[in-house]
């Protein structure tokens, strides 16, 4: 995994768009486990393990689209109609043979830290947008849940293809926090990860609803908001509860939902401490792990 550079976005585009994506060791450990009693299980307890990992997630969705009938007029949104399309066999003949990060010879400990410590937000991420999207009473919360789950695929892909650039981007924000990240990210690569995120989508033929709820130019639609919200408060409890961003993230939702801050504080905490109990998934330290401190 040599780390690449590129100077535009549509090169990263291009580029990342072609290549395979590998998924957790973990995952496919629980897919082995699955597998083994493969009678015994349904969709919905394969759809709980898809859902921790963004990089099957983006996988099942790009096969889905690649192997659209040309006769199907709407969107499959969610990865819970995939499974009902493929069935519970067809998904691990399909899936159950997809390369593990963490088995490929050339991985080195910098792609493991930021590909982890990324899938580990997303699926946090995930689990503060289901929160939020109850109190909405969103009529497709799946759709919200998956939006956030992969609203930072490009920051996963990019650990993988361009850890050096990566790191750097990390290491310039943390000597200058009043930096804005988006500033730096232009600098390193050459243009802002979520424009590569829109350019993946799009390349791939994603569904378009999935498109809308990660694109930040439609921020003040509600279910954008939700993910938008979900996505940025577990990336500011990285640098702790106290975080002065997720504070602001805070009360931002608090009005939006019309709710205490304290009482939406607590649901997140309680939404967070669930999440930690899959830790292992990750080999990341969990948000809440910081509550102790």
């Amino acid at each position: 995994m040599s780390s690449k550079a590129f100077t535009d976005l549509q090169q990263w585009v291009t580029y990342l768009a072609e290549q395979p994506i590998p998924i957790l060791t973990h995952t496919h450990l629980e897919m082995r486990g699955y597998h083994a009693r493969i009678d015994e299980i349904g969709l919905r307890e394969i759809g709980e393990l898809i859902r921790h990992d963004p990089l099957l997630t983006l996988n099942i969705l790009r096969y889905q689209e690649a192997h659209r009938h040309s006769r199907q007029t709407t969107d499959v949104t969610t990865i819970e109609r995939v499974l009902l399309m493929i069935g519970v066999t067809g998904f691990f003949r399909l899936f159950g043979s997809l390369p593990n990060l963490e088995a490929q010879a050339d991985t080195q400990k910098i792609v493991l830290y930021g590909a982890h410590r990324t899938c580990s937000r997303a699926y946090l991420a995930s689990c503060i947008a289901e929160m939020l999207s109850h109190y909405r009473r969103d009529i497709e919360p799946a759709e919200v849940i998956t939006a956030a789950l992969l609203h930072d695929t490009a920051e996963i892909l990019l650990w993988l293809t361009a850890p050096r650039q990566m790191m750097q981007i990390q290491e310039t924000l943390r000597s200058n926090p009043s930096q804005r990240s988006q500033e730096v990210q232009i600098k390193m690569l050459g243009c802002k990860i979520n424009d590569i995120q829109q350019g993946l989508v799009m390349e791939w033929h994603l569904p378009r609803t999935l498109l809308h709820l990660i694109d930040d130019h439609f921020a003040d639609e509600p279910r954008v908001r939700i993910v938008n919200q979900a996505v940025a408060m577990a990336r500011h409890l990285e640098k702790g509860w106290d975080s002065p961003y997720f504070l602001d993230d805070l009360q931002q939702c608090a009005l939006l939902f019309k709710l205490e801050p304290y009482l939406l504080y607590e649901q997140i905490r309680d939404v967070a401490l669930k999440a930690a109990r899959h830790w292992a998934w990750y080999e990341e330290q969990p948000a809440a792990a910081m509550l102790i401190r």
